[in-house]
């Protein structure tokens, strides 16, 4: 463990009333925002000499949250590479093993497995239902997530925003991870979440807060949840816990060199 660790762990502390894992961001979350572009296809058409056509898309929450779990996971401290490493970009650029390995955790998470797989076509689902229906089906998704935590576990969530099933729509749709709860004043719960959206900043002092919950504003009751941020509010029609298996960190030069032991879980199920 680092020799600030315990400042970290003072830093990290929730309220009294919280049950947490030991799941981190501080040592876990990653220090550079989801600003990742994805170049899916390129060509020109027709071949050679014809216009480049390109598709591509933005982001990669789900290969961030799976790959912060896989090092919660392995008791490894996630390298500490921050935006101000690059020269023209805020993330990793290709090439770099942390954006090859959540590029690849990306597509597990949605496509390439077969639970990724199962939640790509639940994103879809959802997304074209009705908000009553995703709310009633998050209450039951709200329960897996205590007793996951309950168990020291914590999880990836599926955020719903998109109203449509079509795929261009799915790009508002998210993911993060969930690592513990608390109970409001009214008794409705309250997730901590890491978005990787919201970077762990390396100099700040202040502790890693964002938390998950019924939004407190009737006028966006088409959009059930809020998510508190350092300087926003995110708001969303619901969630489900994803699955997810834990993998071995792949990020040659990174992981032997930077990713040090950090504490570890009590039971890594």
């Amino acid at each position: 463990m680092h020799s600030d660790a315990a400042g970290d762990e003072k830093a990290h502390r929730p309220r009294e009333d919280a049950v947490m894992t030991d799941y981190a961001p501080e040592h876990y979350a990653f220090r550079f925002p989801n600003a990742f572009v994805n170049h899916v296809w390129s060509a020109r058409i027709p071949p050679r000499v014809g216009r480049r056509y390109e598709i591509s898309t933005s982001g990669r929450c789900g290969g961030m949250a799976f790959a912060s779990l896989d090092f919660f996971h392995f008791r490894m401290l996630v390298p500490p590479v921050t935006s101000s490493d690059f020269l023209s970009s805020v993330v990793p650029p290709d090439g770099h093993p942390l954006a090859d390995y959540t590029y690849t955790r990306q597509l597990h998470s949605m496509l390439t497995k077969v639970g990724g797989l199962y939640d790509g076509v639940r994103y879809l689902r959802w997304s074209g239902q009705r908000t009553a229906t995703i709310l009633a089906k998050t209450a039951v998704e709200e329960q897996k997530v205590v007793a996951s935590i309950d168990r020291g576990q914590p999880v990836v969530l599926g955020l719903i925003r998109a109203t449509s099933r079509s795929l261009k729509a799915q790009g508002q749709n998210h993911q993060v991870v969930c690592y513990g709860y608390r109970f409001d004043a009214s008794g409705h719960l309250e997730f901590y979440i890491y978005d990787p959206n919201e970077p762990v900043r390396a100099s700040s002092n202040s502790p890693y807060e964002v938390i998950l919950k019924k939004a407190n504003d009737v006028a966006h009751s088409a959009f059930p949840y809020q998510e508190d941020r350092a300087d926003r509010i995110d708001r969303w029609r619901g969630f489900f816990v994803a699955h997810y298996r834990p993998r071995s960190p792949d990020c040659p030069g990174l992981t032997s060199r930077s990713a040090q032991r950090g504490p570890a879980p009590d039971d890594l199920r």
